[in-house]
This record gives structure tokens, sequence and C-alpha cells, in this order.
């Protein structure tokens, strides 16, 4: 299945991102990223990050993808065994001397080649497996054919652009922003110099294009074996990265999606599909009054949809209450099954516990990862078991199953591909 990748320029995002139901999520520490002035992440920040993202299923990904001088190699190590030390997932990165850090300090952490790398051919998906990278960020630059052409051909698993900026130039190899002003897109500083309004004769802002959007292409993505489909935007604000992650999620499930949604949050003169077909063309475009139109009212309703996690684990329930012995309550998750013991249940006094009070209170699963499937239950008569008791029952099988499911998640890191 298509993994959903969202991007966290901070906590909130990443909250935003878990909520609305991302499969994976990439973020940046407080150096070596590729955007540096969004807030990041501090080692404890990523560390929880981490384990909740883990407790979701939601795998995590750690950019370490700007170039680094020689002076900054004792900071490149602490950030390295930093991510290990989070345990996070996989690491995305262009610069090689950088790979060869992480394959000497911590060989554990997956390597992603990130689309700075610019692998735009089977040949250079081949040259990244044979250096031990796991994933290739392809460019934007691709049409769906040499896309296809490469997942088919090289057994290495691919991330796809499908929402956000495009630059004018090559993905990552502009140095516009570095020569004008000093600050080095390659070291996470770039100012976009290309929004600015340079003229062609009686044509405008040329350099300057559309946001990039395939989202009601990732069917054919999917189809054609890509691994991942990426969300650009650390920069963004949470209500972005929740209506980027829901509008992928959408298109998956094969429901129609609202791109005056996705307009409202942020577009430039609306989307473009980019080289994708192969046309080039509608690609130029700005930021308008138009684009934020109906902003307020689509940003309210965003956040009402990410206040609480989305479902993602039906949960089936068997439930025994027998007399003297510990309330049993047995949770199947998936291939995880868990059991949670409680107090002795007491002969009843003015009423007995019934099956339809069990099942009630062991299916309140609000403000969690899960949604109650069957809930079987197999009761003696005449006993009598407190609602607070059932409630800490539940909690407590609800903890060990997130348990589970983070342990099951960190021990996945393997290759994914087909």
């Amino acid at each position: 299945m298509l993994e959903i990748l969202a991007p966290c320029g901070s906590p909130e995002s990443l909250e935003a991102a878990l909520n609305a139901g991302a499969d994976a999520v990439y973020l940046g520490l407080s150096s070596f990223s590729a955007r540096r002035n969004a807030a990041n992440f501090g080692f404890e920040e990523l560390k929880a990050g981490v384990r909740k993202a883990h407790r979701y299923g939601v795998k995590v990904y750690t950019a370490i993808n700007t170039l680094v001088f020689d002076d900054e190699m004792k900071e490149l190590e602490k950030a390295v065994r930093q991510a290990a030390q989070a345990e996070a997932d996989g690491v995305i990165v262009q610069d090689y001397g950088v790979a060869a850090v992480i394959k000497e300090i911590a060989p554990e952490l997956r390597l992603h080649a990130s689309t700075q790398m610019t692998v735009t051919s089977a040949s250079g998906a081949e040259f990244a497996a044979k250096n031990g990278f796991k994933r290739v960020v392809l460019p934007r630059e691709l049409t769906f054919e040499e896309i296809k052409e490469i997942t088919s051909r090289v057994d290495i698993e691919t991330e796809v652009f499908v929402h956000g900026a495009l630059c004018v130039c090559l993905s990552g190899q502009c140095l516009l922003s570095a020569v004008i002003g000093g600050r080095s897109g390659n070291r996470g500083l770039c100012a976009q110099p290309c929004r600015l309004n340079y003229t062609c004769g009686s044509r405008e802002n040329v350099l300057s294009l559309k946001d990039l959007s395939l989202v009601d292409e990732l069917k054919r993505l999917e189809e054609a074996g890509v691994t991942s489909a990426k969300i650009e935007g650390r920069m963004k604000r949470p209500e972005y990265v929740a209506a980027a992650v829901g509008q992928c999620r959408a298109a998956l499930r094969g429901e129609k999606t609202d791109m005056g949604l996705l307009r409202s949050v942020f577009s430039r003169s609306g989307f473009t599909k980019g080289y994708f077909d192969g046309s080039f063309s509608d690609m130029s475009g700005i930021r308008q009054k138009e684009d934020s139109e109906g902003a307020s009212e689509a940003l309210k309703k965003i956040r009402e949809l990410y206040k609480q996690p989305c479902k993602r684990f039906t949960v089936d329930f068997n439930v025994e209450v027998k007399r003297d012995k510990p309330v049993c309550c047995k949770a199947h998750c998936k291939d995880i099954t868990v059991e949670a013991w409680g107090m002795i249940p007491q002969p009843a006094v003015n009423r007995s516990v019934e099956e339809k009070e069990v099942a009630d209170r062991i299916g309140k699963l609000g403000g969690t990862v899960f949604e109650a499937g069957r809930i079987c239950c197999d009761i003696d008569k005449g006993l009598s078991v407190p609602a607070a008791a059932l409630n800490e029952l539940r909690r407590n099988a609800v903890e060990l199953l997130s348990e589970r499911i983070e342990e099951k998640t960190k021990k996945h890191r393997g290759h994914r591909k087909k």
C-alpha cells in the first residue's frame, strides 16, 4: 500500500499529521536540516515524537540533508547519534560523506537518498542501492513514465512528491539564493528569490511556479509500485499538513478529493501536475488574493478534523467476568493479541453487571487510534463490577496494544520494496 508521508516542521505539525492519518512523517533536527528556518526538533522533542508516532504505527524519517563542512563533523556525529538514540526509522541525506558517517556510527539507520542527490534514472537508483541506500526520493522533474521505469527496474523503494512547492530549478541544484543573498538552499536557508517578479519581455514572474498536486494520481503511483507519496511543506502550518494528508487519504480510498480546500489552505494560482504528464503547460503561478479566499473558514474546519486521532485500528474484545477470578479482557488487533486483568468481581447486592454495560464501557475508545469491532462477553450471573473498574480495564488493554504496536513498528525497519 502507498505510504502517505507528511512534513513536520514543528511538534504541532507532527500532531496534525498523526491525527490526520499519515503513515510516516519526516522532520529535521535543529541542525543539518534543509529547512533550518522551520521550528524543527530538539533531541527530547524528537524522542517523544518518535515514541508517539510508533505507538500510532507511524514511521519517522529524520532529515540530515544539507551539505556539511569539515569543521562541522563533530556536530554531525552528534546529530546522527541522536537520530539513532531516538530510534528514527530512516535518515534522509544528500551528501555521500554524511552517508559514510551514518554507516560508521549508526549502521542500523536506513539511508534515504534525498531529492538533492538528483537520482533521475534507473542507473542512478541502482548506484544508490549498491551504496547502501534503501530508498530514493525522486526529483519533481520526472514524468510518470520515468518514475514507472525506475520503480520497475530497480530493487529500491521510491518516494515521489505529490503535493507542495515546485522549484523552477532542478530539485536541489539551485544556487540563486546563495548567489544573491549568501543563503544557500543546500545549507537549508533558501530565501526563495525565484518568487520575486523577474520579467522577460511582457511576461512577469517568469521564475515562479504553481504548487504541484498529484493527489488525484495516487492510485496510478501505487499501481506503478511507488513506495511513498511525499507531501512538501515543513515550513507550512499544521492545518496545511492535516489538509494534505486528509485529501491523500481520501484519494487512496477512492473518494472525491476537495481541491478547493487545499487551494484555500495554500496555493499559487491553483495547482499544476508539473512534469508528471510531460505537457509542461500552465506551470507559472504566484500567490494571489484569490488563493487565500475562504482560508479562515477552511482552517477552522481543518482544525476540527485533527483535534482527535483518526481511527487507525479496529479492535475485537473478549471480556470474561467469572466468579472468584479477576475480570479478563482480551484485545485482538490485526496480528496482535493482549490480555488485561482487573479486579475479582463481587456478589451483586442491588444489580448484577450486564453484557450491555460491559460492552458499552469497553467500547468507549474516543481519543485513541482504536475503534471497537466485535465485543463478546462471557458473564456469570449475580456478579458486580464497578464502572470505574471496567474503564480501567479498557485503558490497560489499550495501553498494552499501544506498546505492542510501538514494538512492532520499531522492528519493521527493513526493506519493504515489493
